[in-house]
């Protein structure tokens, strides 16, 4: 078998293959003599008919999935022959495939790269001390209030921090456009939730009260065929509504989950889950650093086929954050979302992926069931009452525990790393902390 590679550039490969004539006739006489076997011709008893009246009725047809099937059992061995390693399936090209001549076919893909680790123990990490303060905790009592509030109807001009109901529709030169009818829109004025122009024209108007504004799409606005136009919409204000805050009483103490222990064991309630917030966001804060350094130390090129692959998966997670009329949606996704929005993070993604994955190759590190299994019992203690059936779940789903196994040896790289890291500490207020966080998705 002739096996030779061309390299278009980076990592691509196109490896030609040229299978000799005399295994080729070998797999399709085998292949004529299967479909013969069964085959129901004219004067022949099934499984009689000589060799040549089987090639005349089937023999292209033979042809064609002996092909097939020789690509897919010469590929490994191509591969093998030519010392490659693809990182992902290959693209198959059949060259011409003529009776008693060799079949040749190429496959082209991309290759792993070659990584040689360094820098390993020069990373710096800035590690965030953080208490939890009486402040934090009133402050998120106050933050849930806000998130309860409800809205009451009011007769005056609207203001900052109110609700307004509307309807509109929205023109360009005259003619309306997707999107830009809506019936009963809620708008929290100040929230900067919608168009700035449009919000802005909502602040001091009345119930029933009419008017015309014009409205300018950013130039950064996810739908491209509005960025940067002007609309005018006609808008009719239908209810100004005033925000109200619940009551810090035993309905709201019950709706947080409080049964007993009043103010003091609400606090206490939100304390332990700041701390755990804060705590997960100081692991989250090293764990990037150390990231960052691997991938600043050690910068590759990486396999196109899995940063297209990638970006798939990005754009389909977001797909499923999306408000539920849009979900499914995948051309709407690719609109919002576009590749080239999606390539810098996902060639990270891959690198990333592609350099764990040799630390723990050179480390020589083993996946640690029992922190498996504490992380398992950590994301179902989430889930309260119904901790067992998740525990369940995952155990029964692969996909799930594979996940799971992921994050722990992604741990498991950190901590190594960590032992060779330069570590100082900084102290951080809680909400810088989780603020950074929230910033850095």
């Amino acid at each position: 078998m002739d096996v030779s590679v061309e390299n278009p550039g980076g990592l691509a490969r196109r490896l030609k293959v040229q299978i000799p004539a005399e295994r080729v006739t070998e797999a399709v006489d085998a292949k004529v003599k299967r479909v013969g076997q069964h085959a129901k011709i004219p004067g022949f008893r099934p499984g009689k008919a000589p060799l040549k009246v089987l090639y005349q009725r089937y023999g292209a047809q033979a042809r064609q999935e002996a092909a097939g099937e020789l690509i897919q059992s010469v590929y490994p061995e191509a591969i093998e022959q030519a010392e490659l390693k693809p990182a992902g399936q290959p693209q198959i090209e059949l060259g011409d495939f003529k009776e008693n001549e060799p079949l040749e076919f190429t496959a082209s893909f991309d290759v792993y790269p070659e990584i040689e680790l360094t820098g390993l123990d020069g990373i710096k990490v800035e590690k965030p001390v953080v208490e939890v303060t009486d402040a934090d905790v009133d402050k998120t009592i106050e933050r849930i209030r806000e998130q309860n509030k409800a809205y009451e109807a009011v007769e005056r001009e609207s203001q900052d921090g109110d609700q307004v109901v509307v309807d509109y529709v929205g023109r360009i030169d005259g003619e309306a456009f997707e999107g830009g009818t809506g019936n009963d829109i809620e708008v929290n004025l100040g929230e900067q939730q919608f168009l700035p122009d449009l919000e802005r024209a909502l602040v001091g108007r009345k119930a029933d009260e009419q008017f015309d504004v014009d409205v300018s799409f950013p130039e950064d606005y996810g739908a491209k065929d509005l960025a940067g136009k002007t609309a005018n919409f006609d808008v009719t204000v239908k209810t100004v509504k005033e925000a109200k805050l619940p009551e810090i009483d035993d309905e709201f103490l019950k709706q947080m989950g409080v049964e007993e222990g009043g103010v003091d064991a609400l606090k206490e309630k939100v304390r332990e889950s700041l701390e755990q917030e804060a705590k997960h966001a100081v692991d989250t804060s090293v764990k990037t650093q150390v990231m960052d350094g691997v991938h600043a130390a050690n910068p590759i090129d990486v396999p196109e086929s899995m940063v297209a692959q990638e970006i798939d998966r990005m754009r389909k997670e977001a797909l499923q954050r999306m408000p539920q009329e849009m979900q499914g949606d995948e051309e709407q996704a690719k609109k919002l979302l576009p590749d080239e929005v999606l390539r810098e993070n996902a060639e990270r993604r891959v690198a990333l992926g592609l350099l764990i994955a040799e630390v723990i190759s050179e480390k020589e590190l083993e996946l640690d069931q029992e922190r498996v299994t504490n992380k398992m019992e950590e994301v179902a203690s989430g889930y309260g009452d119904q901790a067992e059936q998740v525990k369940a779940y995952y155990q029964q789903n692969p996909q799930l525990m594979q996940g799971l196994q992921a994050m722990v040896m992604e741990e498991q790289v950190v901590d190594k790393l960590l032992e060779g890291a330069t570590v100082t500490e900084k102290e951080t207020e809680l909400d810088e902390l989780l603020n950074a966080q929230r910033q850095n998705g």
